[in-house]
């Protein structure tokens, strides 16, 4: 026959085992109705009826992430109670669904993701499935992109391989410029968004930037992670900001990027833009 003390050790292994089955992640004092994982960049979320300010104080004690401005979040919202149950998704669409009447800016860097909560405000588009950033260390300074005619008659699926694969960096940032002159819009965008989440090289970087400006509409989330990724080349953040300025200003999410790289952007080229920007368009 068992010992008291052995059942009861029993029993409290059982609990634990229920608690944070799943390989969720959790600590001490966190709340049993919020269970959290994290693998690389993408978000578990199973939440039953949770304050939503738990939720989002529960995503930053159990991942890396550093989340800011909570305290920005209406005080009756953040006390509302919330089901959410999300099954590996980019940290954006997560945030996306949680707080679908905030703006919130995610940064990449090589510190880490931190996540910035604004007021509410106009949502952005869609981000599209597939593109991600993480940092990266620094690349050289940015190139001049290939002078010269360029043909524009090339076939499609032939300029988009030679942009994502020629180990040739010129000859990739030149088919992406021509890819972005062809009719078919939806294939530059596409090749744009893979050349954005794979590149290193900073003319084809360049050329797929200036591709996506000419998209319409112009895709305002990739624009947003990619000027918020402290590990690219400033110049090229600043010309995606620029992108962004002169086709989304507008939008919330823009805004509340301009406010956070100004105050405390690492690059003081990109914090100069963005203060420039708010002084010229009276943001507050």
């Amino acid at each position: 026959m068992m010992s008291k003390e052995v059942v009861m050790r029993w029993l409290a292994a059982l609990v634990l085992g229920a608690l944070v089955g799943g390989g969720a992640v959790g600590r001490p004092g966190a709340e049993p109705s919020v269970v959290v994982q994290m693998e690389g960049d993408r978000l578990s979320v199973s939440a039953e009826e949770v304050p939503l300010k738990d939720i989002v104080a529960e995503i930053g004690r159990a991942t890396s992430i550093k989340i800011f401005g909570e305290a920005r979040l209406d005080p009756q919202v953040a006390s509302r109670e919330r089901t959410l149950r999300v099954r590996e998704l980019t940290i954006e669409e997560t945030f996306r669904r949680l707080l679908p009447d905030n703006n919130f800016v995610v940064v990449h860097s090589s510190d880490g993701i931190e996540i910035d909560i604004h007021a509410p405000g106009q949502r952005s588009q869609p981000a599209s499935q597939g593109t991600r950033t993480v940092g990266q260390a620094a690349p050289s300074a940015p190139q001049a992109a290939p002078s010269g005619p360029t043909d524009v008659r090339g076939d499609p699926t032939i300029l988009r391989d030679t942009a994502l694969s020629d180990p040739d960096p010129r000859k990739r940032a030149q088919a992406m410029s021509q890819l972005s002159r062809i009719p078919e819009k939806e294939i530059a965008g596409e090749t744009a968004l893979s050349v954005l989440d794979r590149d290193r090289e900073p003319v084809v970087l360049r050329s797929a930037l200036d591709a996506l400006g000419a998209q319409t509409p112009v895709p305002i989330d990739p624009l947003i992670r990619f000027a918020g990724n402290n590990g690219q080349v400033p110049e090229l953040r600043v010309r995606a900001i620029e992108l962004l300025r002169d086709n989304a200003l507008g939008n919330g999410q823009v805004q509340a990027l301009l406010r956070v790289a100004a105050a405390r952007d690492r690059s003081e080229a990109v914090q100069a833009a963005a203060k420039r920007i708010l002084d010229d368009t009276g943001i507050q």
